[in-house]
């Protein structure tokens, strides 16, 4: 591999002029500056593209690129600027979370002491509206990522760096009724057909705020959602091959009982009970899983 990575952050956002400059601040202090920004307004009704325009115009970014379309979701808007991106590798950013300045050098690093690696995750934290940190994200000990993939979305888009070329053949679903889930859907079927490697040290941080869309739940939608993932995996012939049906109905057990916990914190009990038992008889190992101590509690203290 030659000295002359270069990395594509892709940046969606959506009336986010309030906190964007914080994330783009957080870019420009990148130490390694081989890097292009490829930002999607997911069609803003709020001063968004002034306030980033503005700030290209004020720190003569020419590597900053901006692009306004129609409001078409989070996978839309990722898989529009992964179209549009020109590096070797492909990262994700959205509008609300911070880089450190290491970030892309430890990137870097791990890429040229790791030759054949195609997919990796990078450590990242969490941290308050007041810079405090809240948590660290914990990763499997045994370091399989590609199994822990199929438990649950132990990822988020931030950290995540894929060869663009793996985007000729696998992009995020674009229908809005898979939103909240579409990344988790991808990284399984990455998942399928590449080695997940992992770069441990911390690099960024997400922040934790009223205003974050994966805070926000709709039984409903959260149902449909359910389904269609498994619908989805299930028309993926390479991972189909690859795990079979029993992987994707414990896949299926876990977003069941995942719904039913949420169901439980808007307090609609009786169809959280069926959603549990529902996902328990798809998949028994939930009753093993600390969420279902968390339904349980809820059910006996409402």
């Amino acid at each position: 591999m030659s000295n002359n990575l270069t990395f594509s952050i892709i940046i969606p956002t959506y009336n986010r002029s309030h906190i964007i400059l914080n994330t783009l601040i957080s870019v420009i202090n990148l130490s390694n500056k081989n890097y292009e920004v490829i930002i999607i307004d997911d069609g803003s009704a709020d001063d968004t593209k002034k306030v980033v325009l503005h700030f290209i115009k004020l720190y003569t970014l020419t590597n900053f690129f901006y692009f306004f379309i129609k409001n078409s979701e989070r996978g839309a808007a990722r898989n529009y600027g992964t179209k549009r991106a020109s590096g070797e590798w492909i990262t994700f950013l959205d509008s609300d979370d911070l880089f450190y300045p290491n970030h892309l050098d430890l990137a870097s690093d791990f890429i040229f002491k790791n030759t054949n690696v195609s997919v990796f995750h990078s450590a990242y934290e969490f941290r308050n509206q007041k810079n405090e940190v809240i948590r660290k994200v914990i990763y499997p000990k045994n370091g399989n990522l590609n199994d822990a993939i199929l438990k649950g979305n132990v990822f988020s888009c931030f950290g995540m760096f894929l060869k663009s070329t793996i985007f000729n053949e696998l992009k995020f679903e674009e229908c809005r009724e898979l939103s909240g889930s579409e990344d988790w859907l991808l990284w399984l079927k990455v998942s399928a057909r590449y080695k997940i490697h992992f770069q441990s040290q911390v690099s960024g941080c997400m922040v934790q705020h009223d205003e974050r869309s994966v805070l926000s739940f709709n039984e409903d939608k959260l149902l449909s959602r359910t389904n269609l993932l498994v619908n989805k995996l299930s028309e993926d012939k390479v991972f189909v091959e690859r795990y079979g049906e029993k992987v994707i109905n414990k896949i299926y057990g876990h977003m069941l009982t995942y719904s039913s916990l949420h169901l439980l914190l808007s307090i609609n009990k009786y169809k959280a009970i069926k959603l549990f038992f529902k996902g328990l008889r798809y998949s028994p190992i939930e009753l093993l899983k600390i969420r279902t101590l968390a339904i349980l509690k809820h059910l006996v203290l409402k």
